[in-house]
């Protein structure tokens, strides 16, 4: 068995699926560029700590990065999908009477997008907390490229964090609908920083139909028309 080559396409798949560069990797996890193509490479025999430190710039924990969900080695062609209209990529939808508040991500989102993502949701979030603390209902199951899921890039996830981080006050529960255990991982550790964690809960479930029914059960919901149509 081949572990450090292993290990080092371990690395590599996930960078791709993170849309993130070597330098980048370099950067969040503190070590040196040509170090982290020596690991994808097979060529070291990365120390404890360092494997923890990839793991961090990655956002998952040990026991995830050696999970057995694996993706393909070639970078996924992430472009197109931040090319794509922000209408096509974000939608939501407000229910007043159950006190939902549902939106979707279907594509790759920039800084700069989800900034106003983010700016619509606020509104959109006080006028139902009106009433009441608000249910979210949150649906990544679609971010996929060339029929493969991926996750967002780190300083988008920062956004995201520092997102949910305000709606803490505003929200009763959170239901996070992943399009695999990658994206479960970051967003159960970033619910614990942000301090949503005791009210959120991220699923995955290849069965869409069983997600569904799964999160109506944790919102306490009978319905949404917007993931349904999803």
């Amino acid at each position: 068995m081949d572990i450090l080559g292993d290990f080092g396409r371990r690395v590599k798949e996930l960078r791709n699926r993170s849309g993130m560069t070597q330098e980048m990797l370099a950067l969040r996890s503190g070590l040196d560029r040509s170090y982290i193509g020596s690991v994808e490479r097979g060529e070291r025999n990365i120390a404890f700590l360092n494997i923890v430190a990839i793991c961090n710039a990655f956002d998952v924990n040990l026991a995830y990065f050696f999970e057995d969900e694996r993706f393909p080695i070639a970078p996924a062609s992430l472009k197109r999908t931040y090319l794509n209209p922000l209408s096509e990529k974000f939608a939501y939808e407000s229910d007043e009477e159950q006190r939902v508040l549902a939106w979707q991500i279907k594509g790759g989102i920039t800084v700069r997008e989800l900034s106003d993502i983010g700016s619509t949701l606020k509104k959109a979030c006080l006028r139902l907390s009106r009433e009441g603390k608000v249910k979210l209902l949150i649906d990544f199951r679609d971010m996929l490229a060339d029929g493969q899921p991926f996750v967002n890039r780190p300083d988008v996830m920062d956004r995201w964090e520092n997102l949910q981080h305000w709606a803490v006050p505003y929200c009763e529960k959170v239901v996070v609908l992943c399009n695999s255990k990658l994206m479960q991982n970051q967003f159960d550790r970033q619910g614990r920083r942000s301090g949503i964690f005791d009210r959120k809960n991220c699923l995955f479930e290849p069965d869409r139909q069983l997600l569904i029914e799964q999160s109506y059960h944790l919102l306490g919901i009978h319905g949404n028309k917007l993931v349904e149509k999803g």
